[in-house]
């Protein structure tokens, strides 16, 4: 009897491959289920340096980037979280552990930051079980990015909100479509590994 050529192998054992799939695709959504819901609220700001005139316009941009960067990263420390906390209005403390590791991770793991190239625009993003501490914990970020950004670049920095805070609809994390995608798409791996595995036998 010839033996299987790998594509041969892997038509005869479809309904393999596709019940992986399947079965990596519940796995991850039953997996969906047991994370903490969350919503977001998410808030835009600009970054401007009103007096660099003598710059020209994409080495401002460029700075303005650059700066943006430099925020989101000072947004994750401790130092930011606990000025954020102090401030914002309405908020459960007890919901961060008092344990200081653990409490940073769960604020590194609560707060997503991102920079548009070449500008100066920034997008802050707060996750929270509750849509308005989410909100909340997100206007009090931004006060404080607008407070402390000439602090640590210089009194020529401005940074104002653009966009005010918007919360999701539905809940963002986990993102149950995604999750399930990526199941099916491990489970696909999986089964197609080991027909092949199979043939070479």
């Amino acid at each position: 009897m010839p033996r299987l050529t790998p594509i041969s192998a892997l038509v005869q054992g479809w309904r393999y491959i596709l019940g992986a799939a399947l079965i990596g695709a519940l796995i991850a959504l039953a997996f969906s289920f047991t994370q903490t819901l969350q919503y977001s609220s998410t808030i835009r700001l600009l970054i401007t340096q009103p007096s660099s005139t003598s710059l020209d316009a994409y080495t401002v941009l460029k700075s303005n980037e650059r700066i943006a960067q430099s925020l989101s990263q000072l947004l994750y420390t401790s130092t930011f979280f606990e000025n954020i906390l102090s401030q914002a209005q309405g908020v459960n403390t007890a919901y961060f552990p008092q344990d200081e590791l653990s409490r940073r991770k769960l604020w590194q793991r609560s707060v997503e930051t991102g920079v548009e190239a070449n500008s100066g625009l920034m997008t802050v993003t707060v996750y929270h079980p509750d849509p308005n501490q989410a909100r909340s914990l997100v206007n009090a970020a931004a006060e404080e990015l607008t407070k402390q950004a000439p602090n640590y670049f210089g009194f020529t920095v401005r940074l104002q909100v653009i966009d005010t805070a918007v919360n999701s609809r539905w809940f963002a994390r986990p993102n149950f479509i995604s999750n399930t995608l990526f199941g099916l798409f491990l489970g696909l791996l999986v089964g197609t590994a080991w027909i092949l595995v199979r043939k070479a036998d």
